[in-house]
């Protein structure tokens, strides 16, 4: 019975995270067809065996929507490698993670106090 307990435990822990590193993605892609917003994704792969080598989304925005992927990047602070850097009034910030499938590093650069422009880039490499 306490073997079920601690594995049940595990499981929940495990999900928690994954959930978590899915944070910024699940914004970006809410946030991608939204009218003042420019998404562009492209896919590398390997000229001989089709596979994936590495993908690269790419939001650009202004306003409101800016706050959004803010709060995201602060949640998921704690799940990886994280820095964030202000100069002359532009703000960038930088989260690498790892899991089972991949590594992902998403970055953040955004103007203004009243968020002015914004840009958002993730690069996620799967794992052989």
């Amino acid at each position: 019975m306490i073997k079920r307990i601690y594995i049940t435990l595990c499981l929940m822990c495990f999900t928690t995270l994954l959930n978590a590193q899915n944070r910024i993605d699940e914004v970006v892609d809410s946030f991608s067809t939204v009218g003042s917003s420019t998404y562009t994704s492209a896919v590398e792969r390997d000229p001989q065996t089709r596979q994936v080598i590495k993908v690269v989304k790419t939001l650009e925005t202004r306003g409101d929507i800016i706050k959004d992927i803010i709060d995201a990047f602060e949640q998921e602070r704690e799940t990886g490698s994280f820095s964030r850097k202000e100069e002359d009034n532009e703000v960038t910030m930088i989260l690498a993670t790892e899991n089972i499938s991949s590594n992902r590093v998403y970055m953040l650069q955004y103007r203004g106090k009243v968020y002015q422009w914004g840009k958002t880039t993730i690069i996620v490499r799967p794992k052989k």
